[in-house]
């Protein structure tokens, strides 16, 4: 039986929630449970697996989620994934040799390694739920995050206290994701397609992988320079630990402070339904539902993004210093710049994701450009001066020119 629009957005949300939950309760554990400096290790390796996964999510979803015609063949789509999550994983260990910014041993590269092989389910998982986005299936999807995430707490939790260990626990995250998806993601996907699996990598699958890998290549490279923005100030961190000139700690409370701006993209995440739906009134030419669509979630946006920064600056630190058993007061100001500068970034993925449903989203390369060189400019000399607060106000700095440069390209191609 189908379900209601309702339970649809309401499995959706809770999956999200998690989702942008999972982070959080890992480095809370590990924050709990483990030393400073192996929370300092856990903080820059999920870092980096946030800026890697990129390159095994390829930015497709969007693309496959908007793309209501099927115009592509599922089997596509996942050839594409395979050879994403190859290149993800064969890159990391020649960068981390290749990289000087952190002293890495090789221990932290095991780990490092093992974090991008936990991540990998993440783009395997973020092929099929596609699938279910474009039947306007995210129930299925929530569903399936509820339980990956939610168990992966627990099995987190349990490893980190019987062990001590943060390689055992990877290990048992990764077997366990791996499971997960299997029954939660790609068996419900049998529904809907069946996959010709010895056809996967030839003849016609292979050529319209290469046509959506073209499609996207301006999308991969805007949310690899967006997460490696986003990942700067760790960098920077991370070289100020290594150098001496940050003290042991700062890592982890960045990271903690960090959180909420995760929680802000949540918001972006949980409009996915209607993501897919304005796609469709635009290919039907429905133009005003589609803006009264649109004007309706970026005041929604705006709105929450508000009240969650007074209520940051208000009782932010107090509440993260409790969940996290770490002491962040003073740290007042930053989390609430961190905390509007989420709001910012959730406006501009939405308008984002307006000019890709517009089939524009190659220009969005001018607008992370532009991104990339304040933040490489910014960056390292405001960390420098103010700790985390400089990291905040650099972060705060290249959101604006994010969100200026969305809104702009988005007036120039409306109604194009």
């Amino acid at each position: 039986m189908k379900p209601t629009n309702n339970q649809v957005y309401l499995w959706n949300l809770l999956g999200n929630v998690f989702a942008a939950a999972i982070s959080v309760v890992l480095l809370m554990i590990t924050s709990r449970l483990l030393s400073a400096n192996q929370a300092d290790e856990f903080s820059i390796a999920y870092s980096l697996g946030h800026l890697w996964v990129v390159i095994g999510l390829f930015q497709v979803r969007n693309y496959q989620a908007t793309d209501v015609q099927f115009t592509h063949q599922f089997e596509s789509y996942f050839t594409l994934r395979l050879f994403t999550v190859c290149v993800m994983i064969g890159s990391i260990i020649p960068y981390l040799y290749m990289t000087s910014f952190y002293e890495y041993t090789v221990a932290n590269m095991v780990f490092i390694f093992l974090v991008i092989l936990y991540r990998m389910w993440d783009a395997f998982a973020d092929v099929f739920q596609g699938l279910f986005q474009q039947h306007e299936r995210l129930d299925i999807a929530g569903k399936s995050m509820v339980i990956r995430y939610g168990t992966s707490m627990f099995v987190w939790l349990v490893m980190i206290y019987l062990t001590n260990s943060l390689v055992f626990s990877i290990v048992a995250l990764i077997v366990w994701n791996g499971i997960v998806v299997y029954r939660y993601d790609y068996l419900p996907s049998r529904a809907f397609i069946s996959i010709q699996w010895k056809n996967i990598v030839k003849g016609a699958y292979l050529k319209d992988a290469k046509h959506i890998l073209r499609a996207c290549m301006s999308l991969f490279v805007n949310g690899f320079i967006l997460v490696y923005i986003f990942n700067e100030p760790k960098l920077v961190i991370g070289t100020g630990l290594k150098q001496g000139w940050l003290q042991e700690g700062m890592q982890r409370d960045y990271n903690i402070l960090f959180m909420p701006v995760f929680f802000m993209s949540l918001c972006i995440l949980v409009i996915r339904p209607l993501i897919t739906k304005m796609a469709k009134l635009h290919l039907d030419k429905h133009y005003r539902v589609f803006y009264q669509t649109m004007r309706h979630i970026t005041v929604s946006l705006f709105g929450f993004g508000i009240i969650a920064t007074g209520l940051a600056y208000l009782i932010g630190t107090p509440i993260l210093s409790l969940v996290f058993g770490v002491k962040l007061a003073g740290y007042e100001l930053s989390l609430m710049i961190l905390v509007f500068s989420g709001v910012l970034y959730a406006l501009a993925i939405f308008t984002e994701n307006i000019l890709t449903i517009f089939r524009k989203q190659h220009y969005l390369l001018l607008v992370y450009g532009m991104m990339l060189v304040v933040s490489k400019i910014l960056t390292m000399s405001l960390v420098k001066q103010h700790g985390v607060l400089g990291a905040s106000l650099s972060f705060l700095i290249v959101m604006i020119v994010y969100l200026i440069g969305c809104i702009l390209l988005l007036f120039k191609w409306r109604g194009k």
